[in-house]
């Protein structure tokens, strides 16, 4: 499954929480602001994340969960998705409640303290999907699928090909690369459908695979996806559609389970979890078979994302906040840094400075700087200083941006914390 990074953002890859005796699930319930439904959430690594409610709220956290802030949104009406490619850039879809009716655009370049609002861009058309592989190329799913080169400001009808699916609602997407992805959608009692498009969403081929909708289809690789279509009614079990040919055929099961499957996301290539309302639905052989489990406190979850191997995040009815913590976490007595050499070596405009932090207690921060010298050992600037929590990080460095005058040469550039200081030496040229 893609997930895009910017190089100047934090992003988490590793570890998780420590194992401890008194707990019997993986999730556990975290503080909300609101106890509106949250219907979407999207996390951009493993402490920058936001959820958005069907009353037009935003909430924000960029400590893992452990606190989350209302921000304005501007609306009052439902955000029906939301989607961040770094911890500044993200988009929302709602539908606005006076004329024009349709779809709104919204739009933040700064992490969601401010909301642009972008209107009459869908008027009469009800989108509810949107993704976007960087700051220019996204698509946007529903009445229809489009497609935006500009970061959203104008969009171009995409080609649907003409199998009777081509006025069925759109739920989500899911992208392997910038050209091949699936579009997942349908109408309940008629038919749950798959799209596919190979070059970059300009045209979309569809098959009609269930009774009824498919809200979420989950990619492993350029061949292998999987996703669970469930009977809203509950007259029929949820069924499970995979595909090992890059969608060209796809193997339906039917699951001795009832409910519907509104989010699908793995840990890694055997685990993954479903959203199903008031049950998660897991699997632990790569969506080949499926278990039932009641979800903790008897809350009703709607979406969840996994960031790494070891934590996620869920959201649902009330304002619920749910996050999942792998008991697998391996356990260290004390901090621990790792800085890898930066590339690219040399550079002459700007260059990636990586680091990974492990600590003993996963949700306690450790404070580290970054410093930058010259040979002679005399610090010419802090190119970052903050707390850092268990995982990876990678920083840009651009010494015009930080108005830094440097002559070609070598420099040193290190990680400092406490008694730990690393270094790695780097070539500039200009």
């Amino acid at each position: 499954m893609l997930r895009i990074f910017s190089l100047n953002t934090v992003c988490f890859f590793i570890f998780s929480l420590s194992l401890f005796a008194q707990r019997t699930s993986e999730w556990e319930v975290l503080q909300s602001p609101t106890n509106e439904l949250l219907r979407k959430l999207y996390f951009v690594d493993e402490n920058n994340g936001w959820a958005s409610s069907l009353g037009g709220t935003i909430v924000h956290t960029s400590d893992a969960g452990n606190s989350w802030s209302l921000q304005n949104s501007n609306v009052t009406t439902p955000i029906v998705d939301l989607y961040f490619i770094n911890i500044n850039l993200g988009w929302a879809l709602t539908y606005p409640d006076t004329p024009p009716f349709g779809t709104t655009l919204l739009k933040t370049t700064n992490g969601g303290d401010d909301w642009i609002l972008i209107d009459s861009l869908f008027q009469m058309k009800f989108m509810n999907c949107i993704f976007f592989a960087d700051d220019q190329l996204g698509w946007i799913g529903g009445s229809g699928i489009y497609k935006t080169i500009n970061g959203g400001l104008t969009w171009q009808k995409c080609v649907l090909d003409s199998t009777g699916f081509e006025n069925y609602p759109v739920y989500d997407f899911n992208f392997y690369d910038k050209n091949f992805g699936y579009a997942c959608g349908g109408r309940v009692d008629v038919a749950g459908v798959i799209w596919k498009t190979t070059n970059a969403g300009e045209s979309w081929s569809s098959v009609g695979l269930s009774p009824d909708q498919i809200f979420d289809v989950y990619v492993f690789d350029s061949l292998n996806a999987v996703t669970l279509s469930g009977d809203p009614e509950l007259f029929y079990t949820v069924a499970n559609l995979r595909t090992t040919d890059a969608g060209v055929t796809w193997k339906y099961d039917s699951l001795p389970i009832f409910g519907i499957a509104y989010a699908i996301d793995f840990l890694n290539d055997n685990e993954g979890f479903a959203a199903a309302g008031f049950q998660f639905l897991k699997t632990i052989d790569g969506g080949k078979s499926w278990d039932a489990e009641m979800v903790i406190d008897s809350l009703t979850i709607f979406d969840l994302q996994f960031v790494n191997e070891y934590t996620g995040y869920a959201c649902g009815e009330n304002g619920a906040l749910l996050k999942f913590t792998s008991f697998r976490k391996p356990q260290v007595t004390k901090p621990t840094f790792e800085l890898m050499q930066n590339y690219p070596n040399p550079f002459s405009r700007k260059t990636t400075i990586e680091f990974t932090v492990l600590s003993p207690d996963f949700d306690t921060p450790t404070n580290a700087k970054l410093k930058l010298y010259d040979v002679l050992g005399n610090e010419i600037a802090v190119i970052y200083e903050g707390e850092f929590f268990w995982g990876k990080y990678g920083f840009e460095f651009n010494p015009g941006k930080q108005n830094l005058i440097l002559s070609s040469g070598v420099y040193i550039v290190s990680l400092i914390s406490g008694d730990t200081f690393i270094s790695k030496k780097m070539i500039y040229l200009k």
